[in-house]
Parts: structure tokens; sequence; C-alpha cells
């Protein structure tokens, strides 16, 4: 471990072990105990040990497959009003992979944490650094104009709604609403939008269009996953494109158990229309309102 200050910058320290689980544990607490030091409150220094937990233990299982395990690093920097951590290996490190849409659920959680996050090659292109930045005055970004779509999905054709920015393959909640229960959307605009193969968000991201997945009652649902906690018959994901033609948002729609019916075909070609164009533009909106209005009738 290796400790040091820089005057220029503010309070740091690095610290560098075995890639292998045992040091998951001792990474995470001193980064925990850095951002307590360095003023950071309860909530932040919780955030800042569950993304280091996540990200050490993606380089531990990932980082040196097939080869003895090297080193993975932490190093925190308070800067400022925010607090600043990169972990880093040596070996083939945590980029995306080919049967992922993004960064995989381990990086999507940490997206959700952080306000900033990147994964970049580490010096000469050897390993990978994840960096991640976190402030408590700062609020993530999101896709402005895009949190009305909740309403207006369970206005017209839903029980559960919520919106999820898409950057960098990396999901991140800004708006969720439960038809009735404000404790379920709490609940809901705070959980990590799940991204992984099998699910209609993952098949979304990676072939476009709006997917549907409906429920088996004779396949039990994960436990403690959104689709028990809500009791979710049937769920339905649309990606939102931004002028170029890529994922700016992904848009989630759900029918509860007892609830609104499965959405028809003409449903779910009206939604995946509709995010094709503009979709923060009020009338664009209406429009859809209309159109979803008359399909469902």
């Amino acid at each position: 471990m290796v400790r040091y200050v820089d005057a220029a910058t503010g309070p740091s320290a690095v610290w560098a072990l075995p890639a292998v689980p045992s040091s998951v544990g001792q990474l995470r607490r001193r980064a925990a105990d850095f951002a307590t030091a360095a003023g950071a409150s309860a909530e932040m220094a919780h955030a800042v040990a569950l993304a280091v937990s996540e990200t050490v233990t993606n380089a531990v299982l990932h980082a040196y497959a097939g080869t003895e395990p090297g080193e993975v690093s932490v190093t925190c920097r308070a800067e400022d009003l925010r607090l600043v951590v990169e972990v880093a290996d040596d070996g083939a490190g945590v980029a995306a992979r080919d049967d992922s849409p993004g960064l995989g659920h381990g990086l999507a959680a940490v997206g959700a944490l952080a306000q900033h996050l990147e994964v970049a090659a580490g010096p000469g292109g050897r390993g990978t650094v994840v960096t991640m930045a976190f402030a408590a005055d700062e609020q993530p970004p999101g896709a402005p104009g895009l949190e009305p779509l909740c309403r207006l999905a369970l206005d017209t054709v839903a029980d559960v709604s919520c919106v999820d920015a898409v950057r960098g393959g990396v999901l991140r909640r800004i708006a969720a609403e439960v038809a009735g229960d404000g404790a379920l959307s709490t609940w809901l605009r705070r959980a990590v939008p799940p991204a992984k193969p099998g699910t209609a968000t993952w098949a979304a991201l990676r072939e476009g269009g709006a997917r549907l997945v409906v429920h088996d009652p004779g396949v039990p649902r994960s436990a403690g996953g959104t689709g028990e906690r809500l009791g979710l018959a049937w769920w339905v994901a649309v990606p939102i494109e931004s002028a170029d033609g890529m994922p700016a948002a992904l848009w989630g729609l759900g029918g509860r158990d007892g609830g609104r019916p499965v959405p028809s075909q003409a449903v779910l070609r009206v939604l995946g229309d509709a995010a094709r164009g503009d979709l923060t533009q009020d009338r664009r909106r209406a429009a859809l309102r209309a159109r979803l209005a008359l399909a469902s009738a």
C-alpha cells in the first residue's frame, strides 16, 4: 500500500493487492474509509464501497483469466467537492464483450452509483483502467424531456414504467413510476437497471425495436428481482434513438399481475415507430398518446 498527498489536487491514496477474492473486501473498506476521511457523506461512502467492490471483482474474475493473478490497484483522489476513484489491472481487463450490449451487469450497477464512469485501456494498451467520479451535488447525466413518458405509459397501456439514459452501454435511471404506489415508485427509481442476456432490455439495446417479454406463471421469478417485487406479468423495452440512430434512452413499460393486458402487435408497432422520433417534444408525445389509445382500443 502506498499513500501520498498532492497539495495541488487534494489528498490521494493508492493500494495495490493481488487480484484474488480476498482482496475485494480489503480494497472496498480502504476506499470507503478514504471517502469518509475526505468528508464524503455516508451515502457517498456507501456508493464508493459498492462501486469498488464491483470493479475489483470484475478484475479478479476476468483480468487474469487463464493466467497467474497479477495485481489490481485502487486509487482515490479528493478533488474539490468530488471524489475520483480508479481501479486498474495489468491483464485482459473488463472491456466490453461480444456477447454483451454494453459493459455487463456489474459495470451497469457502477454506472447507476457514480456520476461519471469511463473504461479505458491502461498505459501502453495493457490492462484496463476504470475511472469513477462521485459528487453529492452533481446529478447524473440524463435524457431531459423524457420523464413524462412514464405518466404517458400509465395513462394508456401499462401499470409500471421507467426511463433509463444510455451512455457508453451503461444504463442510468432517470424516471420511474408504479401506478397507485408511491413506495414502489421510489424503489424502482433507485433500482439498478438490468441489461443481462435474455432480458427485453438486452434484446432492445442489441437488436433494436420494441421487445416484449411475457412472464410464464410456471417459472419462478428471480428472488428479489424487479419482476418479483412488482409482480410483473409482462415487460416491454423500447430503445429511444438519438439523431445518429443510436439508443439515447431505454423506455420500459410493464403490466402487473391482474393489471393491464399484454400489449398487442399493433401497440408494439406504435411504440417502435414512435421511438425513432424526438419524444422530448410535447406534440410528438401527444400524437403517441392518441395512437396508443387507438391501437389498444
